[in-house]
């Protein structure tokens, strides 16, 4: 053999070790690794769908860590809510109207209890998560609720509750608190010195939505004469007795109640030989002295009923404008003072305390105020304001019955207690609704949590089997590998072998 073929021998077993060495050094990083390669080039044919799959396994993690940010929200929002609906049923056993016991601070326990509830309803709906306010919509960077003094009681300039209350109560009432109606003097005839007619007047004191609306007169009270009402505005009624009526025979006066007018109340009296009974009036000695005793009648009878049954409409009248700003809505106030004469209502916005300061853009839906994309084409929404309809009539009821003042303990505070309490009671569970809208509300949320809990179910069994065949693309079988490894292992330590025998040769060996 030549020099040099042995020459040659030499350089292609250094190479050939070389090329083993880097086989076993590939090999050996991908049993570390598990993989084929550290780049898609590595990979083959098969990359680009390799590419494809990572990038969507990248996506549903991105959807995944919304859901769980939402997840966050969303039970949050739903035990929030649940613990709303438990608020809003103790507050119908709070405002009992069969528990008329004055403190010593001048509120009923009742109301004791309803500022409690008030005070939890208001902290709730200041909830917050990580910079997010459940109930503020998206645009509220502090508490989107009033502190409860500032509700009640207003703050610097900016009035309150009790303000409202206080201003709707003297439209309504009147300076007299005779509902804005008068009650005229008699004006009776005489032939000598027997009377012959004797004539009184019941009057709206002017055309404006507050106070008694005069809706009927209704009488079987012989040698009575009624005039009016003519559905007009200011109305009125004349009664002109012109003899003595009988036993038993009846007037029955309906007055509507503000704002709309809709709802009324009947004041009935029945002619009787004495006032022993409660809603009778008594025949006198003549047709004169029976009319003033009828008048009197209705005017302390007309009197009461503004100072309870009006005066309670009054302080739910009044909550109303003053939480009403849903979709930005300006709450509205008497226009006054003097307030005893009011007419109309005035925008109050400036004047007011903002008891809701979180988003408030006119919408439809206000779930769209907040929502989280958890797949393609699928958006799950979940905003809520506290300034809703569901959540300001809870709001708007506890806060009334706290602001009430029953302070004076007298048969009209009780009267006027019991009128306020059934009222609100109403205003919390409307009759004929079975399911409050705080359930609705609820159930909305219900729908978006679901939907995002089965959506994350659906992206950890998609993401599996991605990973799933990104692993048998990218990966390789560490027992084959562990193999050839091995083979390998064997064939450099036969190579190494074969070329020290060679790389050792000398000329006097080979010769």
């Amino acid at each position: 053999m030549p020099v040099s073929s042995i020459t040659t021998s030499r350089t292609y077993l250094t190479q050939q070790l070389g090329a083993l060495n880097d086989k076993l050094a590939e090999k050996t990083t991908q049993l570390a690794s598990g993989k084929v390669g550290s780049t898609y080039g590595e990979i083959g044919d098969r990359r680009l769908l390799d590419i494809e799959l990572t990038q969507k396994v990248s996506m549903i993690e991105t959807y995944q860590q919304t859901i769980t940010v939402a997840n966050l929200h969303l039970e949050t929002a739903t035990m929030s809510l649940e613990r709303l609906e438990d608020i809003r049923r103790d507050a119908k056993s709070a405002l009992d109207t069969n528990d008329f016991v004055i403190q010593d601070d001048g509120q009923t326990q009742t109301q004791s209890r309803a500022e409690l509830l008030l005070s939890e309803t208001l902290n709730i709906l200041n909830t917050e998560i990580a910079g997010y306010y459940v109930f503020g919509g998206t645009d509220a960077i502090n508490d989107p609720v009033a502190p409860l003094d500032d509700i009640l009681n207003g703050s610097g300039s900016l009035s309150g509750l009790r303000d409202y209350m206080d201003e709707f109560a003297s439209a309504n009432l009147g300076s007299a608190n005779t509902g804005r109606t008068t009650t005229s003097a008699l004006t009776t005839n005489y032939a000598g010195l027997v009377p012959t007619d004797s004539t009184f007047t019941i009057a709206e004191d002017g055309a404006h939505d507050f106070g008694f609306d005069i809706a009927s007169v209704t009488s079987t009270l012989s040698n009575v004469a009624i005039t009016g009402p003519l559905a007009a505005d200011p109305d009125s009624f004349d009664v002109q007795f012109t003899g003595q009526p009988a036993l038993g025979e009846t007037i029955s006066v309906e007055l509507s109640l503000p704002p709309d007018h809709t709802e009324t109340i009947s004041i009935e009296f029945t002619a009787a030989s004495n006032t022993e009974e409660e809603g009778t009036f008594q025949i006198g000695a003549d047709l004169e002295e029976t009319a003033q005793n009828l008048r009197d009648a209705l005017a302390t009878e007309i009197e009461a009923q503004a100072q309870t049954t009006l005066r309670a409409v009054s302080d739910e009248w009044a909550a109303e404008e003053f939480f009403s700003t849903y979709n930005g809505e300006e709450p509205q106030r008497i226009d006054g003072p003097p307030y005893d004469t009011a007419t109309a209502l005035t925008a109050g916005g400036s004047t007011t305390v903002e008891w809701y300061t979180g988003r408030n853009t006119t919408t439809t839906d206000p779930r769209t105020d907040k929502n989280a994309v958890v797949d393609r084409n699928l958006t799950v929404e979940y905003g809520m304001r506290a300034n809703e309809t569901p959540l300001k009539e809870l709001v708007q009821s506890l806060a009334a019955f706290v602001a009430a003042d029953f302070s004076g303990g007298t048969q009209t505070d009780e009267e006027y207690y019991n009128a306020l309490s059934s009222k609100l009671r109403t205003t919390l569970q409307p009759p004929g609704v079975d399911q409050s809208g705080i359930v609705d509300m609820s159930t909305d949320i219900a729908i978006s949590y679901r939907t995002a809990s089965l959506t994350n179910d659906r992206h950890v069994q998609i993401k599996s089997s991605y990973e799933g065949t990104i692993a048998e693309i990218e990966g390789v079988d560490k027992d084959q590998l562990a193999a050839e490894i091995l083979t390998l292992q064997n064939n450099i330590e036969v190579s190494y072998r074969a070329s020290s025998i060679v790389f050792n040769l000398s000329l006097s060996d080979y010769l």
